[in-house]
C-alpha cells in the first residue's frame, strides 16, 4: 500500500508540473510543433510596429486575451480545490487507489479546460493576423 501511495504521489507530482499551460514561452522551443506555429500575445505586443498592427487587431486580441483571463480564473480556483482535496487524500496512511484515481481525472479534467481555452486564444489570434504579420511575427522570432 505504501507504494501505491507513493506512485500516486509521482503521477500526481508529474502532472502538476505538466500543467502548465499550452505555448506558455514568447519563444517556444524547437521541438513544441504546436507552440511555434501560434504567437503569444506578447510576442505581437512586443513586434506591433514591426507587423502594422491595426487598431482593430490589438482590439479583438485584447478581448481575446481578457476572455481567457475570466475563464481561466474560475478554473483556477476549481484547479486549487481539487488539488487540494487529492493531496488529503494521499496524505491519508492508508490511500484509497480508486480515490486518488478519480481525484486525479478531476485535476486533469480542469487542467484540460485551462489549455483548451488557452489554445482557443491562440488560434483565434493567428486567425486576426494576416498571413504577412504571422510570416514577419515568424522572423522576427527566428524561425522562418
Amino acid at each position: 500500500m505504501k507504494r501505491t501511495c507513493t506512485i500516486a504521489a509521482v503521477i500526481f507530482l508529474g502532472c502538476l508540473a505538466f500543467g502548465s499551460t499550452l505555448a506558455a514561452q514568447a519563444t517556444p522551443k524547437a521541438d513544441d510543433p504546436i507552440a511555434r506555429t501560434l504567437f503569444e500575445p506578447e510576442l505581437i505586443m512586443t513586434h506591433r510596429r514591426a507587423i502594422d498592427l491595426s487598431d482593430r487587431q490589438r482590439d479583438d486580441i485584447s478581448r481575446l486575451i481578457r476572455d481567457l483571463q475570466g475563464q481561466v480564473v474560475s478554473l483556477q480556483w476549481d484547479l486549487k480545490e481539487q488539488t487540494d482535496a487529492m493531496s488529503a487524500e494521499l496524505s491519508r496512511p492508508r490511500v484509497d487507489l480508486d480515490r486518488a484515481r478519480d481525484r486525479l481525472r478531476r485535476v486533469l479534467q480542469i487542467e484540460g479546460r485551462i489549455k483548451d481555452a488557452h489554445l482557443s486564444m491562440l488560434v483565434r489570434i493567428k486567425n486576426i493576423l494576416t498571413p504577412e504579420q504571422q510570416q514577419t511575427l515568424l522572423k522576427l522570432r527566428g524561425q522562418a
